[in-house]
Order: structure tokens, then sequence, then C-alpha cells
């Protein structure tokens, strides 16, 4: 009865040494030269006006073993907005606009990541914009994981859209003559840490 006891212990033993080890999250933290939150936003019914914020920090936590378990923090910086034309950046910059001198950033923390497909998912998350938080939803696609040509780290590409309403930001200027609906869509790279 011992010997049978000490060989179920032992292959207990194996059979959990022999099991795969579950993936862990990895922090993938955003690299600023190849992330760019984009912008577009109709104006007067004619065109859209499209810009971009240069500087967007954040880390994607992202969990290979259980997707939905992944999770985002990030920060765009409000001073960073490039619109090609220099008076309208400083113009939307401003406190009747975005007021960036008031609230220089504006930042996006998931609360929830709903998987739509094996590369694609729904995030929802709290948009703080201009000092008001939104639940906000954002589609998310995972382009590729792995190391580029030029740096063997681990990387992963995202490509992120949604829209979003300025009004429920606070954002009332020029209503009805510019559009309320912003279209956001973000190119983001990951580098593991």
């Amino acid at each position: 009865m011992k010997r049978l006891l000490a060989a179920m212990i032992a292959g207990a033993a194996l059979s959990v040494a022999a099991a795969p080890t579950l993936a862990a999250e990895v922090a993938y933290k955003l690299d600023e030269a190849h992330t760019e939150t984009m912008f577009i936003i109709d104006r007067f019914g004619f065109n859209s006006v499209i810009g971009l914020f240069a500087k967007t920090e954040g880390t994607v936590f992202l969990d290979e073993a259980a997707p939905d378990k992944s999770r985002v923090e990030a920060t765009v910086y409000i001073d960073s907005l490039l619109s090609a034309h220099t008076g309208r950046d400083e113009h939307l910059k401003a406190p009747r606009w975005l007021n960036a001198p008031g609230f220089p950033t504006a930042t996006f923390k998931s609360t929830k990541v709903e998987l739509t497909s094996p590369t694609t998912a729904k995030v929802t998350g709290d948009l703080t914009l201009m000092g008001m938080t939104q639940p906000t939803v954002l589609d998310v696609k995972l382009n590729k994981i792995g190391a580029a040509p030029n740096n063997p780290k681990r990387q992963a590409g995202f490509t992120i859209t949604g829209t979003i309403s300025r009004k429920a930001f606070g954002s009332t200027t020029g209503a009805g003559a510019i559009g309320d609906s912003v279209a956001i869509r973000i190119e983001a790279l990951g580098i593991a840490q």
C-alpha cells in the first residue's frame, strides 16, 4: 500500500511538473516614435479636418493565453496636436476648444475587453478629456506580434478606431456648424518590457 501511495504521489508530481506553464500578461510600452493618435471632424459640412496628437504614452498589458484579461492605460498630450496648419493648431489648443493649458492630457483606462475574433476586440474604458470622464468603446485590431527586422525585442502592433461625441466632454464651440462626432484612429506599437 505504501508503495502504491508513493507511486501515486510521484506520478502526480511528474504530471504537475510536465504541465505547460500558463502565460502571464506581458507589458508592452507604447513606442512614441511609432504611435499616432489621429482625429477627423466635420467642418461646416464642406470637408473634414484631420489632425493628430504626436505624443502618446502608455502600456498595453497583453495576456496572450487569456486576451479578454488584457488591459491598456494610455495618455495623449493635447499640446502635441498637429493639423498641418500652425494657426489652426493654436486655435484648437486654446481654452474655447480643447483647452490644453487647463487640461494638458487625455487619458484612457480600459475596464473590459470583449473578443470579437482571434485578432479583434471591443475595448471599453474610461476616457477622460477636458476634465470629464465618459465610458468609451474602441475597436481594436491586433495586427502582429513578434520581432521587427530592426529590433529583436517582441513587439505588438495595433489599429484602434472609435467615435466620440465632443459635446459629451463639454466641447460645444461651433455646435451646429462643426461636427459633434469625432472619429478616432490610433496606430500603436508596443515594445515588450
